[in-house]
């Protein structure tokens, strides 16, 4: 008997992985029936809640044709979530000579099977329907027991048995923050403190204005637990009085109205984070002068020497280092390296997603699909069936609720394949390196670190991320002799 796979997955987590799962499973379910399967259906990143699937209308239209005398599914929530769709179908196949399995699913064609078939159908479509409810439901559940929603947990605090706790090394920093804001410090000055001296973000970044800001702006340190608009005072631990607060907050609203020529001088220096001193180590931030005519000149100068002036680094010129990091990272950019990139992002992303909780959660639904399969099949064998069916109800409950905590470990934790990540970089290279909005994302996607170097060996050493490659300029050039470096391996 000639039958045709069809596979289908959604866009919420699952990939080509879900496919060939789908496939192995047809594949081995068409063996032991003796079935052949002949063709082909598949349709990637698209939902079962409706039938405007471009491969699922084809294999209804091709029915026609007579080729074929059945389509097999991994399960029949992959042919419709819609039990309305599913009929339809099912009755324009019927009209031509075909019929739908399921591998996973054991449905006989008597009425026992129909009716297995018409529960299964609507179950499928009640918790396609119910998913977005029960999530929202849960989380506002969560929330009300003031328990970490996954949200993101702030600089200062860490996740204890789905509480918010006081970070003891991080929390002294946001009061630092804040005492430093308070006391005047620019924003840059905060932001070169921090940086200088190692410390990062809750996310592990190194700060930027808008992470101080998040900081300074964050009611959740005053302890008040914050879900959209569901707020509980005294739900979390507080870190900052409600009086520092305040008058942070008053800061912020004067700040808001300083001239905005002043505020461009601070946020224009694209390497900020990224560029240091060769001869120190230390961060290289930026500073502006006026000469006797008003013209502004930009430079980035060695943290260690602008605070404790023990370093002979000299300044350097804004637009000569900008333009000689922004060309080289751009021609760097070759097919051979995106493809380098790629794999290698591919890899750490794969590595970051396959933790203990995702690895128990995939344990957990495994175990409850043959649990649910298993009370099936004693359904069908004639055994009491209010019992059973209440408890294929409870299994299904509970599989929403891991589906739910997979889907969100899955979303905080993407996996990127090779043909994504190649697929941005793409168009990612074909940029305008002119316009500052491309100049700052080629720099923050590309560039880990950068090293300047003068007096007798003047150089610029820049280190790339996700690959084992640095572009350096030759010895024998001097750093303000042009912007041509040689890509060459890293140091040992």
């Amino acid at each position: 008997m000639n039958m045709v796979f069809y596979g289908r997955y959604s866009d919420s987590g699952q990939s080509e992985q879900s496919i060939e799962g789908q496939r192995k499973a047809c594949n081995d379910f068409a063996e032991r029936n003796g079935y052949k399967i002949i063709a082909e259906y598949i349709d990637r990143a698209t939902t079962g809640t409706n039938d405007s699937r471009p491969e699922f209308q084809r294999m209804i239209a091709d029915s026609s044709k007579r080729q074929f005398e059945g389509i097999i599914v991994y399960q029949l929530d992959r042919f419709a979530r819609n039990r309305y769709d599913s009929a339809t179908n099912k009755a324009k196949l019927k009209r031509n000579g075909v019929k739908v399995l399921s591998a996973r699913e054991n449905i006989t064609d008597d009425a026992s099977g129909v009716l297995m078939e018409s529960v299964l159908e609507g179950m499928a479509e009640y918790f396609s329907a119910e998913l977005s409810q029960k999530v929202k439901r849960g989380m506002t559940l969560t929330a009300e027991k003031c328990e970490f929603t996954g949200s993101g947990v702030p600089l200062g605090y860490k996740i204890v048995d789905k509480k918010f706790a006081i970070n003891k090394d991080e929390a002294p920093i946001v009061r630092r923050i804040f005492e430093m804001y308070l006391a005047g410090n620019k924003m840059i000055d905060i932001i070169d403190f921090l940086n200088a001296n190692g410390l990062k973000t809750s996310k592990g970044n190194p700060y930027n204005k808008s992470s101080i800001n998040r900081i300074i702006s964050n009611r959740k340190y005053t302890g008040i637990y914050i879900y959209k608009d569901i707020e509980i005072p005294g739900g979390v631990p507080r870190i900052i009085s409600d009086e520092v607060f305040k008058s942070a907050q008053a800061l912020i609203a004067k700040n808001a109205k300083a001239p905005a020529r002043l505020k461009s001088v601070e946020e224009n220096y694209l390497l900020t984070t990224k560029l240091f001193c060769g001869h120190c180590g230390c961060a290289m931030t930026g500073e502006s002068g006026h000469s006797s005519n008003g013209k502004i000149h930009q430079y980035y100068k060695c943290v260690t020497r602008r605070t404790r002036g023990n370093c002979d680094k000299a300044t350097t010129k804004k637009s000569h280092i900008e333009d000689i990091v922004v060309s080289n990272v751009f021609n760097a950019l070759t097919d051979k390296k995106i493809d380098e990139i790629a794999q290698r992002i591919s890899e750490l992303s794969a590595q970051e997603s396959n933790t203990a909780t995702i690895k128990r959660l995939k344990k957990m639904l495994k175990e409850n699909e043959v649990a649910t399969n298993n009370l099936i099949k004693a359904i069908e064998s004639g055994k009491a069936v209010d019992i059973f069916s209440a408890q294929i109800e409870k299994r299904q409950a509970e599989r929403i609720d891991l589906e739910i905590q997979l889907a969100h470990e899955n979303m905080i934790r993407p996996v990127l394949t090779v043909e994504e990540v190649i697929f941005f970089f793409d168009r990612f290279k074909y940029g305008d390196v002119n316009n500052f909005a491309y100049r700052s994302a080629l720099v923050d996607v590309l560039v880990d670190k950068i090293y300047v170097f003068d007096g007798d060996n003047p150089r610029v050493e820049i280190y790339c991320r996700a690959s084992d490659f640095c572009i350096k300029s030759p010895k024998s050039e001097p750093l303000n002799g042009g912007s041509d470096l040689e890509r060459l391996a890293p140091p040992a």
